[in-house]
């Protein structure tokens, strides 16, 4: 398996983030090496409606969209379901020296200039 520096979410980790009081999110579409086409998203937390909306503005058709909970909670919830062909990833860098790790897994696909 390839690196990525993403965490996967899970429905464990997304019901603590909820349980943290996160009701505002962006979910927008992530392509990585070793994620499937269209079947990875990456998942962005805001502490206010507001913040998650210009985002979200921000983005092409069909790229993302803002969700607030409860009432988008099932769409997440459904995507995080085993079996669902869906991966979707926390927008934080789970690692303090993933760049380090990144240059040498990536070297020779990485062009520096």
């Amino acid at each position: 398996m390839l690196y990525n520096p993403f965490e996967q979410v899970t429905k464990s980790s997304f019901r603590e983030l909820v349980e943290s009081g996160y009701t505002d999110f962006v979910l927008q579409r992530f392509e990585w090496p070793d994620v499937k086409d269209k079947t990875g998203f990456l998942l962005t937390l805001y502490d206010d409606k507001e913040s998650a909306d210009q985002h979200a503005h921000q983005l092409g058709a069909k790229e993302g969209r803002a969700l607030q909970l409860p009432q988008d909670a099932d769409k997440i919830e459904s995507m995080l379901t085993t079996g669902s062909g869906y991966r979707i990833f926390l927008n934080r860098i789970k690692e303090e020296n993933w760049d380090k790790r990144m240059l040498k897994l990536y070297s020779k696909i990485i062009h520096l200039n």
